[in-house]
């Protein structure tokens, strides 16, 4: 029996294409891409880390002891006084992977803890600005997000309260700082923070 020459070439282009496909995925998997990555994460031996750029929580220069009757911000105020003394670094974006390539495996565990202890720092920080801000205490919610901001913060409602705060002090030219720091925010918060600080003071056209 034979088979017509157009189903004889459709064939050999089928098997071509299904080996060609086989060599393709052989070549790149992604899986043991990572796996191989993560194996060489975890042979990486322990590195100095006395050195990094750890941040530091200070009672005296943060108004934690203002007065109130809110248990929710005294929560939140002793919160971030808890955190001083403690080993807090920010590692927003960086996966545990990066970290033990950088830092040496045996280091994870320290490291995973000083970046809890930031999100917690954060997290507060802003909260906390908020609570202030609604009882009336601007000029200490201001020195919170500032502090925020000096730490890389990736929470925007940091960002969105000190734009209000410098606006209605009349203070708008800092708004332009406030953007260039959310520009170094390694997260996938920079857009919407950026995008809400666009929103809070647009750019406005030279008069001509």
């Amino acid at each position: 029996m034979r088979f017509p020459p157009v189903f004889i070439i459709i064939v050999v282009v089928a098997l071509f294409f299904k080996v060609f496909m086989s060599r393709s995925m052989k070549k790149y998997d992604p899986n043991a891409e990572f796996l191989a990555l993560e194996k060489k994460a975890d042979s990486t031996p322990k590195k100095n880390i006395d050195d990094l750029p750890y941040i530091n929580v200070s009672s005296a220069e943060l108004p934690l002891d203002v007065p109130t009757e809110n248990e929710e911000t005294k929560e939140r105020q002793y919160n971030i006084r808890s955190l001083e003394g403690k080993k807090i670094l920010n590692f927003t974006g960086v996966s545990n992977t990066e970290l033990k390539l950088a830092y040496g495996a045996p280091n994870i565990y320290f490291l995973q803890s000083c970046d809890m202890n930031y999100t917690r720092l954060v997290q507060n920080l802003s909260r906390l600005a908020e609570d202030y801000l609604n009882e009336g205490h601007e000029n200490e919610a201001k020195v919170l997000l500032e502090f925020g901001v000096s730490i890389g913060s990736d929470v925007k409602k940091n960002y969105t309260l000190l734009a209000d705060i410098y606006q209605k002090s009349g203070e708008t030219e800092k708004i332009s700082g406030l953007k260039e720091a959310a520009r170094n925010i390694n997260s996938l918060s920079k857009d919407g923070i950026l995008k809400a600080l666009e929103s809070a003071a647009p750019s406005q056209e030279p008069a001509s």
